[in-house]
């Protein structure tokens, strides 16, 4: 004889956690919510205010409905139970008199029973999937594959900088941008945290992925239902191989590091031939027969900035070597990689997380590196001095012309042969000559600008550039003059900023 549903049609698919009996007028404090009651009514009241209160209690208690047995207390439902648990949503149908509670248990227990070997049997499964991938070296891609299969959603794995590591569709993609905000606005301190959101319809689970208290990247879960049991268990284990992969990945990485250093540092003392270094390069994925550029960054840590220098250069595909040094990083770049420059500091800032200058020195044989990092080194220079983010070494204009002279001393000397008497005015009468000078040469001999710069009257700007005159014996009307003079003291100051740094 069959069961049937009176009410409640609208619930009649909520998961049924456990079965439970009871007479009792009000069992909800023994519940836990998700439990299936089965009553004959004998504790329901007879008075139609209390049936509709007995229901209301089951289904603010969260119950997932109730069997009602007749031929008991009552021949049938009572007409106000089943209208306030229609009203309610709340699942209501009629136990026939032949069909005992036990059978009602029994078939629920053996379907939940059922569901529980189909979750372990499918998160097995799935674990086998994901553990394959690792082992068969599919990389965090296949990991994420395998994941977005076992909780038929999507994956999305995020490095520290919020740039994707691994993505298993567009759905993953698009949401790339909401869940990097909400992990740099609402994520707590330390490895140990997870949260949800909803994000256009899809639910989303993020977790820290690491070990040991370090976070290596963040995991990211979604469909477009709540995530099962059986998906939070699978992802649980997914975070572990995620984890193992990430961290075999940063220690072939630090070899990587260590031997492209090495590279660079030969290449770099000219100790190579140049079939020795065609053969070095061809290891990093350079092109033989192929001009080189060195590039010189300075920023956050040096060791921040080779990994995100690293991390740009191996998504834009061609040979790259990189070398740290105790206040930047090196990079030898293929011939045409500078080019875009301005672009490539842009990107290491946004990755970094902090302001990165680049100086890039000119294209040269694979033979003459040093030249090209003696000029990259030259161009960071002049943006440290300049306050530019990036410079190519060809930029440089009358630098290069001050550059030439490598030695300090011959950049002092020719400083000096020029300065040295207004050096001496200002320190034995407390003047203003060089600061002067070097406003009005800014404004191109302009007085009122110039003037207005130092917070001086012109007359005043005047008196003082007579006196560089008449000290120095130049003419300052004189454009060769007046150039000989800026570049005095652009030499001063690339000295003060190369002692700097």
């Amino acid at each position: 004889m069959p069961l049937r549903l009176l009410a409640g049609t609208d619930g009649a698919d909520r998961a049924i956690r456990w079965v439970h009996v009871s007479e009792l007028e009000d069992p909800t404090p023994w519940l836990k919510g998700g439990e299936l009651l089965l009553t004959t009514g004998m504790a329901i009241g007879r008075t139609p205010s209390k049936q509709r209160a007995y229901i209301r209690r089951l289904a603010e208690a969260g119950l997932a409905g109730l069997g009602f047995g007749v031929g008991f207390s009552y021949a049938r439902v009572p007409k106000a139970m089943i209208t306030i648990a229609n009203e309610a949503g709340f699942p209501l149908f009629e136990v026939p008199y032949a069909v005992p509670f036990i059978a009602i248990t029994e078939a629920v227990f053996t379907r939940l029973l059922a569901e529980q070997y189909d979750v372990l049997q499918r998160t097995v499964d799935a674990e086998h999937a994901m553990t394959r991938a690792l082992m068969e070296g599919q990389g965090v891609t296949g990991i994420a594959t395998s994941l977005a299969v076992a909780i038929r959603g999507w994956v999305l794995l995020l490095d520290l900088h919020g740039i994707p590591l691994a993505a298993t569709s567009r759905a993953a993609e698009q949401r790339a941008e909401r869940a990097w905000d909400e992990l740099r606005t609402s994520r707590p301190e330390g490895a140990g945290f997870s949260f949800t959101l909803v994000d256009r319809g899809h639910h989303i689970w993020i977790q820290p992925v690491g070990a040991q208290g370090r976070v290596e990247a963040f995991l990211a879960v979604g469909k477009p239902e709540s995530l099962s049991q059986l998906d939070r268990i699978v992802a649980a284990h997914a975070l572990s191989l995620f984890a193992i992969e990430l961290a075999k990945s940063r220690a072939l990485a630090e070899a990587e590091r260590r031997l492209q250093g090495d590279s660079f540092d030969s290449l770099a003392t000219g100790a190579l031939s140049e079939e020795e270094a065609a053969k070095e390069l061809a290891r990093f994925g350079f092109e033989r027969d192929g001009r080189v550029v060195v590039v010189a960054l300075e920023g956050p840590s040096p060791a921040d900035l080779a990994y995100a220098a690293e991390d740009h250069f191996s998504r834009s595909g061609g040979g790259f070597l990189i070398s740290r040094h105790e206040s930047g990083v090196h990079l030898l770049v293929p011939s045409g990689s500078e080019r875009d420059l301005p672009e490539l500091a842009k990107a290491l800032t946004i990755r970094a997380e902090a302001d990165v200058r680049a100086g890039a020195g000119s294209a040269v044989p694979v033979t003459d590196v040093k030249r090209s990092l003696r000029e990259a080194s030259y161009a960071l220079q002049v943006c440290r001095l300049e306050r530019w983010d990036s410079a190519g070494f060809d930029d440089l204009g009358t630098y290069r012309l001050l550059l030439s002279m490598a030695e300090p001393d011959a950049l002092r000397a020719f400083a000096d042969s020029l300065l040295a008497p207004l050096d001496a005015y200002d320190r034995d009468h407390h003047g203003d000559l060089i600061t002067s000078l070097r406003a009005f040469l800014q404004h191109n001999a302009r007085w009122e600008q110039a003037a207005a710069d130092l917070f001086v009257h012109r007359h005043t700007l005047r008196y003082r550039i007579r006196k560089v005159e008449e000290l120095t014996g130049r003419d300052l009307s004189s454009s060769f003059d007046r150039m000989e003079f800026w570049l005095a003291i652009r030499a001063r100051e690339l000295l003060a900023t190369e002692a700097a740094s």
